[in-house]
């Protein structure tokens, strides 16, 4: 049988455990790919447990691209083309860091059309060929022809 001052009390069990000291771990997995428009917003966090204080460390393709941080999300307000690639992050404290998996970036944007205009002529039953102009884009465009202000509708003659 124990008795009182065998038993710790709730709050000497809470001591206790807050003098436990945590490395840093991951908490959720994170997304790997992302597809953002070229101008909008982009926003990475970093999720983790661990003793704090908590420091995290911001990478793109393998080059820093910040110091140290108790913060633990990455605010890129307005992305740009250059703004693509592998981010990761490290967190950190006193008993050690971990790093979190890497999470691709692509930038979405669609670049202009050439102001020239395509005239063919062709004879009654023959193709005219219209090829498509070059545009730089990511992804690639879906691209929808038009005739006289009517869609032309993709069929096995094209």
């Amino acid at each position: 049988m124990s008795t009182l001052s065998d038993r710790k009390t709730d709050c000497e069990e809470e001591r206790e455990t807050d003098d436990i000291k945590v490395a840093p771990y991951l908490r959720g997995g994170g997304t790997r790919q992302q597809v953002v428009l070229e101008g909008n917003r982009l926003v990475l966090t970093c999720l983790a447990g661990g003793s704090w204080p908590l420091q995290y460390f911001w990478t793109l393709n393998n080059t820093n691209i910040t110091d140290w941080t108790p913060q633990y999300r990455l605010s890129l307000l307005s992305l740009k083309r250059t703004d693509a690639g592998l981010y990761q992050c490290m967190v950190r404290n006193r008993m050690g860091a971990v790093i979190h998996r890497r999470t691709e970036v692509q930038v979405a944007f669609l670049g202009n059309f050439p102001a020239e205009e395509q005239r063919k002529t062709a004879t009654q039953g023959r193709a005219a060929i219209i090829s498509q102009p070059p545009l730089a884009s990511f992804p690639r465009p879906l691209v929808t022809w038009y005739k006289d202000g009517h869609k032309i509708i993709p069929n096995n003659r094209m």
